[in-house]
Formats: C-alpha cells, sequence, structure tokens
C-alpha cells in the first residue's frame, strides 16, 4: 500500500490534482486507491515540502467520490483559479483520518525500525522506506556499518510481521 508517513505521526493519504469543474473542486489522488475516508474528513493539514515547506490547515467544504475520480473543495479557495495553489500539496491526517488496512496492508511508516531476517538470523534493520520507480526500496542498516537497499518485492520480502517487528528477506545474499 503506498502511503508516506507525514512528520508527528500524521500521514499523507493522497496529493491534490488539478482543478475540476467552476467551484473550486481539486481532483484527489489517493495514496492508499480508497475513498470512503476522504468523504468523512471535516478538515485537513495540507504540506508542500518544495524548497519551502507549506502547511495550510483547512475546512473542507465537500468531498465528492465519482466512479473514477474524487475531488474536494475548501474553504477560502472558491474558484479553479483560486484553488490552483494548492495542486501538488499532500493531504496529511491523524490515526482518524486513514483508510483502515486489510490482512497483508501496512503503511510505509510501520516498516521502518523492523529487523531483517533470514533463515533466522538477523541481517539488518530497515532505516527508511525509499519511493522510486513502481516498487519501493528498503533501506537496511547492516550491523557491521553501512546501508544497503532491498526492493520490497515478492521475489526478495517474505512474510511482514509488524507485531513480531521483523521482515522475512527470501534473498539473503542482496545484503552479503
Amino acid at each position: 500500500m503506498e502511503k508516506k508517513k507525514a512528520p508527528s505521526d500524521r500521514i499523507a493519504i493522497g496529493r491534490l490534482g488539478a482543478p475540476k469543474g467552476v467551484h473550486g473542486d481539486l481532483k484527489i489522488h489517493s495514496y492508499s486507491g480508497e475513498f470512503e475516508h476522504f468523504l468523512k474528513l471535516k478538515e485537513v493539514e495540507l504540506v508542500s515540502t518544495g524548497i519551502v515547506e507549506r502547511r495550510l490547515r483547512l475546512k473542507v467544504l465537500r468531498a465528492e467520490a465519482g466512479s473514477e475520480v474524487l475531488t474536494m473543495a475548501f474553504e477560502g479557495y472558491p474558484s479553479p483559479e483560486a484553488a490552483q495553489v494548492l495542486t501538488g500539496m499532500d493531504i496529511v491526517v491523524g490515526p482518524e483520518g486513514i483508510a483502515p488496512l486489510r490482512e497483508n496492508e501496512w503503511y510505509i511508516s510501520d516498516l521502518v525500525g523492523l529487523r531483517i531476517v533470514a533463515a533466522g538470523r538477523e541481517m539488518g534493520l530497515v532505516e527508511s522506506v525509499l519511493e522510486g520507480g513502481p516498487e519501493l526500496w528498503l533501506e537496511v542498516r547492516l550491523p557491521l556499518g553501512g546501508t544497503a537497499v532491498v526492493p520490497f518485492k515478492k521475489e526478495f520480502v517474505g512474510e511482514v510481521d509488524v507485531a513480531a517487528g521483523r521482515i522475512e528477506l527470501l534473498a539473503p545474499w542482496i545484503l552479503e
């Protein structure tokens, strides 16, 4: 599940896209692919992480989910021209605003700090999760120092057990 961790245990659940219509509504890209949790939001924090980080706390005027597109409108942004300045910002919420997880789903933030284990042997610790290309990459701190990256793909990663604090590595050679 593609979700990013935001500062102070808040989670980015989507990104604002281009305006749609004439009333300041913006298209939303949902990181989880789910729409339902957006429809319940009354207020959101918007964050841009460009050269200068920008944070806004806005009241949600409306959120609507069509068959293929989700849109939201915010107080103070009544037209497409006004709302355009919000394009590209992440929608950040606390735990109460996130989509519920299904079996075998995790938030990226849940993976950070987990032990990487292969055949009962601890191989390292997930230091961060990198996004690049079509898959995620686990940045692993190695026991003897340094880091390595592991593609978060079924060929390399087996069982993820967040409760036990570990990720099974199917291809230990990748860290040797």
